[in-house]
């Protein structure tokens, strides 16, 4: 079964835009959210969730099922989807 992928970006981070074209081309499902494009309340608690996750608010951070991995780390991301 495939495992769960959500992430947290930044719509101009370079490093969040090679994470989620690398899981584009290796046809794995994720759900991402842009945190700078969110505004308000919105904003604030998705910052509390990327908090929990990783208290430097640093991006993108990638949970891969259990697996927290924080930045894009195409190796470590490999290992956790088992590809």
């Amino acid at each position: 079964m495939a495992k769960k992928v959500k992430m947290y970006t930044l719509s101009t981070c370079s490093h969040c835009k090679a994470t989620k074209k690398f899981l584009n081309e290796n046809n794995v499902a994720f759900d991402a959210t842009d945190v700078d494009l969110l505004q308000g309340e919105a904003r604030e608690a998705v910052l509390s969730e990327v908090i929990q996750y990783n208290p430097q608010r640093s991006f993108p951070t990638i949970i891969i099922g259990d697996t927290i991995i924080i930045g894009f780390k195409e190796r470590d991301i490999r290992e956790a989807l088992g590809i």
